[in-house]
């Protein structure tokens, strides 16, 4: 199935952001870089259902926030935490309408194939080469609150825009592990589960930009609706709680 939704992956791993210019005729959707595969499913059944364009693209949720800080074109934003979220209604880009909640997800470890350095828990990633998200982004927040109350503090040796780079980091080889969200594990790695991580979750929200196209609120309704959420159940989210 031909996939219309033009994707943008936008990645800051030298310190600055890539963008994508909006299709002037479609929704200019920007997401947190860990909805990518399931927000490329989702754009394409809407577009397939409605005929209404969408161009996706995708960051850490700090840089999709200093994105519209800057005046950046946006149709509909969806983010990975909350408190990012405040920086976004602190704008005044927002319509009326508050945001949503749509999703949650939780943290897992993920070493190379193999396992080299025999991680086990999350207490093994002091002393080891480790990739973390940088503390201002959620996938970073989310993990400071687990090391902190487990009272693990681990010095990595790089931190990472978002969590898709620190998967990389991972897959490559770079580093003896990493720690991301569940729904970033492929097969390409070794997922490592953090005790009691289900229990500290992110939420994800999701809002309508002022002087949004009129599709946005069909796009938003598609995301809540029993077909949106059983994609992103399938990609690994959890229910809106």
């Amino acid at each position: 199935m031909k996939l219309f939704a033009t994707t943008c992956l936008v990645i800051s791993l030298l310190g600055f952001n890539l963008s994508c210019s909006a299709s002037s005729d479609g929704l200019q959707v920007l997401a947190a870089a860990s909805l990518t595969e399931a927000f490329e499913e989702i754009a394409n059944e809407f577009e397939n259902k409605t005929g209404n364009k969408v161009t996706l693209s995708f960051a850490g949720s700090s840089s999709l926030a200093a994105q519209i800080e800057d005046g950046a074109p946006a149709d509909v934003i969806a983010l990975a935490d909350e408190e990012t979220f405040e920086r976004v209604k602190q704008s005044g880009r927002l319509t009326q309408h508050d945001e949503t909640i749509f999703a949650t997800n939780y943290l897992t470890i993920i070493t190379p194939i193999g396992n080299p350095a025999s991680i086990k828990e999350i207490s093994d990633l002091e002393g080891n080469i480790v990739a973390l998200c940088q503390e201002q982004v959620p996938c970073g927040r989310l993990t400071k609150e687990i090391t902190t109350s487990l009272l693990i503090e681990i010095q990595p040796a790089t931190w990472e825009p978002n969590v898709r780079s620190v998967r990389t980091k991972v897959e490559l080889g770079e580093v003896d592990a990493g720690v991301v969200y569940v729904t970033d594990v492929t097969n390409r790695v070794v997922s490592i589960p953090i005790k009691d991580s289900e229990q500290i979750k992110t939420r994800y929200p999701i809002a309508i930009m002022d002087n949004a196209k009129p599709p946005s609120g069909e796009f938003v309704d598609f995301i809540l609706s029993p077909n949106g959420q059983r994609i992103l159940n399938r990609h690994g989210f959890g229910e809106p709680q």
